[in-house]
């Protein structure tokens, strides 16, 4: 009888680890312009809050400028959005602009009415999510 309720509590007590340590999860959605469309690249499931909290704040937390693309500008190297995050029902899109040497980037959201050029350390946090 006490093996019984050894192996009852060893089992509970897995079962109460196992939950507790699972990593939360985000899910993105990326979309990778290629000649002259965009394709799907990702809807990636596996990545950890972490990182998109990271990204989340790197965003939040960047200083936004008003801002109108013009005709001519090039289509966005990245289009990315945050698939659980909505703010009064939509979804906000981020356009993204890789310098030609890879190391900086540039976003748009609101339909390209707000801009910011990132540092390099916030690019390389961003390309490294993208880029997965």
């Amino acid at each position: 009888m006490k093996r019984k309720q050894l192996l009852v509590a060893l089992s509970l007590l897995s079962i109460t680890l196992a939950s507790g340590c699972t990593t939360k999860q985000e899910h993105i959605s990326v979309q990778k312009y290629e000649g002259k469309h965009y394709k799907f690249e990702a809807y990636k499931e596996k990545i950890e809050m972490g990182k998109t909290e990271k990204t989340k704040e790197i965003v939040r937390n960047a200083d936004w400028e008003e801002f109108a693309l013009a005709e001519d500008h090039p289509e966005a190297d990245f289009i990315f959005y945050f698939n659980d995050e909505k703010n009064e029902g939509r979804l906000t899109v981020y356009y993204v602009w890789v310098n030609p040497d890879g190391k900086i980037v540039e976003l748009t959201k609101d339909e390209h009415s707000k801009y910011v050029q990132l540092n390099r350390k916030d690019s390389k946090i961003l390309l490294s999510l993208l880029h997965k």
